[in-house]
């Protein structure tokens, strides 16, 4: 049988919908009661059907906090059977680094990991965490990079990159009432002029969406989102792929200049941290 399959420069996978901190403004609606992961068996039956079907440059392990997915190692495996050249990139706040062996993310390259500072209180605690991934081979290249809304280090080594980044504000993907997310009435292009975040689509629960926040706030508010419908076939798909990058009307559940609620994550009484011990 011959697929068509159409080129993604970058899909989030979704595999871990809790998360061990507490953000306002999460993108993974990390401030709103969020349980369970991805189990191994879902995220292949994911990969098994849509691999036919897409060609992705990067793969991003995403959450919530993919860390306490107690099957990411052999996520990672799952990927490369479907997705042998690809690049994986882990994406975490880092805290929960030391339960894995610092040399074990070298058996899935080409390999990322994005760590998320989002205390900068506890940035020293996240330094030591990343320190011992490096301190396993020799070699690294390291430069600093100011970007349009946070500083990044990035630690080359071949195939491997670690990047360090420090975001200050999140603006929140909705509106608010009564403590609940509410869809903003934005105007799409706008919004969109503004996301941080215009070009990556999500594989949630088996199906494509156009961004995490929408993902998530369908999921959570178990309800048509902004009218919106994910792709979970390929038979949607062309279309799809036409709107990444794009906007459109689920654009305007988010902030434009004008109604924006900004949230600093440098100040620490906007991100909680579940863990006890952060040693």
């Amino acid at each position: 049988m011959t697929y068509i399959r159409h080129k993604l420069k970058r899909l989030d996978l979704n595999i871990a919908y809790a998360c061990n901190i507490k953000c306002s403004g999460c993108i993974s609606l990390s401030d709103f009661p969020r349980k369970g992961v991805a189990t191994l068996e879902e995220v292949d039956s994911w990969l098994k059907y849509w691999h036919n079907y897409l060609d992705i440059d990067v793969i991003v392990l995403f959450g919530g906090e993919p860390l306490i997915n107690p099957k990411l190692l052999d996520i990672c495996k799952c990927i490369r059977k479907y997705y042998p050249a690809s690049t994986i990139r882990l994406i975490t706040n880092g805290y929960l680094l030391d339960n894995f062996d610092p040399k074990c993310w070298f058996e899935y390259e080409p390999f990322e990991i994005q760590v998320s500072i989002h205390r900068l209180d506890h940035e020293s605690n996240i330094n030591k965490k990343i320190k011992k991934i490096i301190e396993t081979k020799k070699g690294w290249s390291t430069t600093v990079e100011n970007l349009n809304q946070h500083q990044q280090i990035k630690f080359s080594l071949e195939n491997f990159t670690i990047y360090k980044s420090k975001f200050k504000d999140f603006v929140a993907p909705y509106g608010f009432a009564n403590n609940q997310p509410i869809p903003l009435s934005s105007d799409p292009k706008k919004a969109h002029s503004l996301c941080g975040s215009p070009n990556t689509p999500v594989l949630y629960k088996g199906k494509l969406y156009k961004c995490p926040p929408v993902a998530n706030l369908i999921d959570l508010l178990d309800e048509n989102w902004n009218n919106y419908k994910s792709c979970d076939s390929h038979e949607g798909l062309e279309t799809f792929i036409k709107s990444v990058g794009c906007p459109e009307s689920v654009c305007a559940q988010c902030p434009d200049n004008t109604n924006a609620i900004i949230f600093d994550h440098f100040d620490k009484g906007n991100v909680h941290v579940k863990e006890k011990n952060l040693s």
